[in-house]
């Protein structure tokens, strides 16, 4: 069966329970993908998404990243968006409901229920920070639950109790009612009744709230009596009537409750109020008190009547009474508001008032200071500092303390945060990357952090931007250099990231080609179709080599032990043009040579001034002439000297035929090979026979007939004289070389034939006579 709702109230917070849990389908939606760009932030990315930066240390957990650095460009997140989405709605619901309740009065009518509404509310907050989103729905239903079963008994109650209950507890708080024997602990949202005592000990305070909302708050060392709470069934009036025994005490009545009256004695002192906000306090020295509300605060001292108007104290003693403005409100300095700060405690500040003897500090855990954590009475100075206080937010406030023990106007309250980090900043140094090696005395340094984090470079302080990235300038020395990057957020935690950047300044790199590589003119040489080319340089070893055509880039090497430069090239039948360049450690060109390669395969080019003699009677023989493009001349294996390509070189002879093997090599060894002879002759033909005839018969032509031999051969001619009869005749005999015959024939004529002398001669002038 459908359950009733007794109010519109109740049916509205039990249809909005129905909303939250129809959400509970996006708990299993499956994660959605966002790629990290370069000009994000992690903390930026995960509250764009998430609505929450704080929660990036799950995000990297969620992604099994173990640093934020690791997250790059690049890097793709899975983030539970619509997880994050339906649990806020769910936590916000049990807000929501938690506050209906308490409006009606849920803290007195219904504890048990608002109080277990919001230790599970809690609880939901609590799992939210680790990412649980299926327990923050759970735990936040629950206490949306709990919230609208609190908000129906506190409806159906509230016309039917007088009652009031212990709506704060800090330290140590004593109740008695009036038939228990003694002093008894008092808890959390315990019940009060007519007539009951209420005592806080040293150092403690307790808020005690009616029916209607009304609050009481005791400090410390404070005595107080609850000496009536009745209801008119008929009118519904209420009243409300408290005696302070000790200490002090301050109200906050409901101001929208117009059935209620609130009377509050003190010994030998009644006091009727329509204020809503007031204070009282009793000791032997007397009674005092402060009216903050503008409707006054009438207090009847025997036959005397004072009217206490708004921001007015009265000071009842020995000496009558004393009245007089209170201060105003004190000037907050610190912690900022909504400051988040993470030890554990809280150092408060504010500004002196002229006119203070002392100050009232209150901390509370809620904005309306109903849930005491802190109430420091006269502390001296304008400075104080918390206890260790657990994590969550807090609400602070100070009023000043006059000559007359009377408190000014409460400051306006401030919030601040305690939490809990033990995780290291964000931290991430993108440039200069490690080991780097730059030329210039000075590197842009790119990174990013947190934007509440303290970050240092190498101890100077690295000004953020709004999303925790910076640029700025560091200074380098020659040599390495230890980039230290520090960041420390606010809790204390830090991180700490180091990179090494080497600054070495550019070098003038002198390049020279080795002095032996072959030449063609102004051209390095060679006969294949690669050329080793040998340099040397004042470059380090290591450093980039290039061999450039153009712009385009044909070798590569790196520089050997003392500055030794190895490589090869390609060669071509006509001149090619490099350019070699020593590159710096930053790619910077330090030192260049521009050199020609060509290929040649075409061998000296020798001419002699003249050619051997093919015989001579010389003793010695020249070799001269030129030898172009030849570095090298050998004659039969002997260095043949060469001066502008000319060469000249004498050689003894040996008789007989002399052969020279004449070789020139140019500079890349290409060969030009020649073979000279000449024949070395001193000795005269040697004649084998001479005839002188008459073939036909006496009255025949005569003939002269030699036959001789000679290595070098015979002259073409030969000179004779010979006699006919008492005629002497001459001539030239007509030598064969080949058959050695050398012949002269002559006309007939008579007369007798002898031979007077013939002259054989060789090639090279060697005679014999015959």
């Amino acid at each position: 069966m459908a359950r009733r709702c007794l109010t519109a109230a109740v049916c509205a917070a039990a249809s909005a329970l129905s909303a939250v849990a129809q959400d509970r389908s996006d708990l299993n939606a499956p994660l959605e993908t966002v790629v990290f760009t370069a000009s994000d932030t992690l903390r930026g990315v995960v509250a764009e998404h998430l609505n929450d930066p704080d929660l990036w240390p799950y995000i990297l957990e969620l992604n099994a990243i173990r640093s934020p650095a690791s997250v790059v460009p690049g890097t793709e997140l899975r983030m539970p968006v619509k997880q994050v989405r339906a649990a806020d709605a769910a936590l916000a619901e049990s807000l929501a409901a938690i506050q209906r309740a308490n409006a009606e009065g849920a803290q007195v009518f219904a504890p048990e229920q608002i109080g277990a509404a919001i230790e599970n509310r809690e609880t939901a907050v609590e799992r939210r920070d680790v990412g649980a989103w299926v327990e923050v729905v759970d735990f936040s239903d629950i206490a949306t639950v709990l919230a609208v079963e609190a908000l129906e008994i506190s409806i159906a109650q509230r016309d039917q109790s007088a009652e009031a209950i212990v709506s704060d507890v800090h330290g140590n708080v004593e109740g008695r009612a009036p038939q228990d024997p003694g002093w008894s602990g008092r808890r959390l949202s315990d019940v009060l009744v007519e007539f009951e005592r209420v005592r806080t000990l040293s150092e403690s305070t307790t808020q005690v709230t009616f029916r209607d909302l009304s609050r009481l708050r005791l400090n410390a060392n404070s005595n107080a009596t609850i000496q009536r709470m009745r209801s008119d069934p008929l009118t519904g009036d209420e009243v409300t009537r408290v005696s302070l025994v000790e200490g002090d005490f301050y109200a906050l009545l409901n101001p929208l409750s117009d059935k209620s009256a609130f009377e509050v004695d003190v010994p030998g002192i009644e006091t009727k109020t329509n204020s809503t906000d007031f204070w009282v306090r009793t000791d032997a020295s007397g009674a005092r008190f402060v009216n903050f509300d503008a409707p006054g605060l009438r207090i009847t001292d025997g036959d005397q009547t004072i009217e206490v108007g708004q921001y007015e104290g009265l000071v009842l003693g020995p000496r009558g009474a004393e009245q007089a403005n209170v201060l105003e409100a004190v000037r907050l300095t610190a912690p900022a508001r909504d400051a988040i700060l993470y030890d554990g405690f809280a150092p408060l500040g504010w500004m002196a008032f002229e006119g203070a003897e002392a100050y009232w500090i209150e901390v509370a855990l809620d904005p309306g200071f109903n849930q005491m954590k802190v109430s420091q009475w006269g502390v001296r100075g304008t400075a104080f500092d918390t206890v260790r206080l657990p994590p969550r937010r807090y609400h602070w406030r100070v009023a000043a303390l006059d000559r007359l023990g009377l408190p000014g106007q409460w400051s306006r309250s401030r919030s601040f945060t305690l939490r809990e980090d033990t995780n290291p900043p964000f931290l991430t140094l993108l440039s200069p990357s490690d080991g780097a090696i730059v030329g210039q005395s000075g590197v842009e340094v790119f990174g990013a952090s947190e934007p509440n984090a303290d970050v240092t470079l190498n101890d100077d302080p690295v000004p953020l931007g709004t999303d925790g990235s910076f640029v700025l300038e560091a200074g380098l020395q020659p040599g390495a250099n230890v980039l230290t990057l520090r960041a420390i957020d606010p809790a204390g935690n830090e991180s700490v990231t180091e990179q090494s950047v080497i600054y070495r300044p550019d070098a003038q790199v002198r390049i020279g080609f080795a002095p032996d590589l072959p030449r063609v003119g102004d051209a390095l040489a060679t006969r294949s179709a690669n050329l080793s080319v040998v340099a040397m340089s004042n470059a380090a070893e290591g450093a980039d080599v290039q061999v450039r055509s153009g712009d385009a880039v044909v070798v590569r090497s790196r520089v050997e032990t003392n500055g030794a430069i190895r490589l090869s090239v390609p060669a071509g039948d006509a001149p090619t043009d490099y350019t070699l360049v020593v590159l710096g450690p930053t790619g910077r060109i330090e030192g260049r040579a521009t050199f020609q390669v060509v290929r040649d395969q075409v061998p000296p080019n020798v001419m002699l001034d003249a050619p051997l003699p093919r015989a001579t009677d010389l003793a010695v023989a020249t070799v001269a002439g030129i030898a172009i493009d030849a570095v090298k001349m050998t004659l039969n294996g002997a260095p043949v000297p060469l001066a502008g390509g000319r060469f000249a070189v004498e050689v003894p002879l040996s008789s007989g035929l002399n052969a020279f093997d004449l070789v020139a090599v140019d500079a890349v060894g290409n060969v030009h090979a020649a073979r000279l002879q000449t024949l070395y002759d001193v000795e005269p033909p040697d004649v084998l026979s001479v005839e002188l005839i008459r073939p036909n018969g006496l009255g025949g032509p005569i003939e002269l007939v030699v036959v001789a031999s000679d290595v070098s051969g015979l002259r073409q001619a030969a000179p004779y004289l010979l006699q006919v009869g008492e005629v002497e005749r001459e001539g030239f005999l007509r030598c064969d070389a080949e058959t050695g015959i050398c012949r002269a024939s002559l006309p007939a004529e008579p007369g007798d034939l002898r031979l007077i002398e013939v002259a054989i001669e060789d090639y090279v002038g060697n005679v014999v006579f015959r």
